[in-house]
C-alpha cells in the first residue's frame, strides 16, 4: 500500500511564474485557487482565473493553468515527474463556469481533484460554504476526479482548541450519501482539529470506505496542534490513507515513518 502521506504539494499556484517553477521541481500536486476575473491585460468577459479573493485578476487563466499542466505530462516519460492539480474553488460561480474545462481534461487524463470546503465546521466558523448540492452533483458527473470536499473553519491565533463534531461529521455523511457520490472523495481536515476529532474522522472513513475515501491534513502557519494526538490519528487511520499537507515544521515534529515504510495494509 502507498504510504500517501510522502505526496508532496505546492500551494496558491495562481500565477505563471509559480507555476512554471512548481513544474520544474519534485512537488507531486499543485494547489491553485479559481475564482470568476479578468486575465490581466486582456478585454472580455469574467472567466475562471487563477487567484485567491480578494483578488479578481491574474496572469494565469484556469484554461491556461490545465493546459500547461497537461502538456508537462505529455511530454514526461518519468511517471514521478508528472504532475496532479487540486482546484479550489472559492465560488459555486467559478465551480459551474469551469465544468467544461474540467470535463475536458479529466477525459485526457490529467489527475484532478475538486476541492471546495462546502459545510460550515469548526470552531462556529462564518465563512460562507460553497453549496454542497450543486458541488457535489456537479462533480459526480467527472467520475475520475477525486472529490476533495470539507468544511468552514474558524481556528489559529487566539483560538487554540477545537473538534470536528458527530453533528458536522453527520452532515458531510448525509451529503454524500444523499446526492449518490460514487467516487474517490478525500476530507479535508484542519490539523488543531482533527488531533482531538479521532472518534468521528474514524466513523467518517469506515462510513465512506467504499469510495476509497481519504483524509487529507492541514494546517496553517502558527496553528496550535497536539503534535501527539494527531501523530495518534495517522497512524491509527494509516499512511495508505491520509495525504500530509501541513508546515515542513509540523511535519517534522510528527516523525512519521519514512518514505520507503510500508504502509500498513
Amino acid at each position: 500500500m502507498k504510504n500517501l502521506t510522502t505526496i508532496t504539494w505546492a500551494h496558491a499556484v495562481n500565477n505563471k511564474t509559480y507555476l512554471q517553477a512548481s513544474l520544474a521541481s519534485s512537488i507531486c500536486m499543485l494547489e491553485a485557487d479559481i475564482v470568476i476575473g479578468t486575465v490581466i491585460g486582456k478585454e472580455g468577459p469574467a472567466i475562471p482565473i487563477m487567484a485567491h479573493p480578494p483578488a479578481t485578476s491574474s496572469d494565469l487563466s484556469l484554461a491556461e493553468f490545465l493546459e500547461t499542466v497537461s502538456q508537462h505530462n505529455l511530454k514526461e516519460s518519468n511517471p514521478s515527474s508528472k504532475k496532479g492539480v487540486k482546484l479550489d474553488f472559492k465560488s459555486i460561480e467559478a465551480y459551474e463556469e469551469s465544468q467544461e474545462l474540467i470535463g475536458r481534461y479529466q477525459a485526457q487524463g490529467l489527475p484532478i481533484w475538486l476541492n471546495a470546503d462546502i459545510l460550515p465546521g469548526p470552531v462556529d466558523a462564518t465563512t460562507k460554504p460553497v453549496d454542497p448540492v450543486k458541488f457535489l452533483k456537479l462533480g459526480s458527473k467527472h467520475a475520475c476526479a477525486v472529490l476533495s470536499v470539507g468544511w468552514t473553519t474558524n481556528y489559529g491565533g487566539n483560538i487554540t482548541e477545537g473538534e470536528y463534531t458527530s453533528e458536522q461529521i453527520g452532515t458531510m455523511l448525509r451529503m454524500i450519501n444523499e446526492n449518490h457520490i460514487n467516487q474517490t472523495v478525500t476530507f479535508p481536515v484542519r490539523a488543531g482539529l482533527a488531533a482531538n476529532s479521532q472518534p468521528v474522522l474514524l466513523d467518517l472513513l469506515r462510513e465512506t470506505s467504499s469510495l476509497n475515501s481519504t483524509m487529507t491534513v492541514w494546517s496553517s502557519e502558527g496553528d496550535h496542534v497536539e503534535v501527539d494526538r494527531l501523530r495518534a490519528l495517522i497512524l491509527t487511520v494509516g499512511l495508505e490513507r491520509t495525504y500530509l499537507d501541513v508546515p515542513q515544521e509540523l511535519a517534522g515534529k510528527l516523525h512519521l515513518p519514512p518514505p520507503d515504510a510500508k504502509a500498513k495494509n
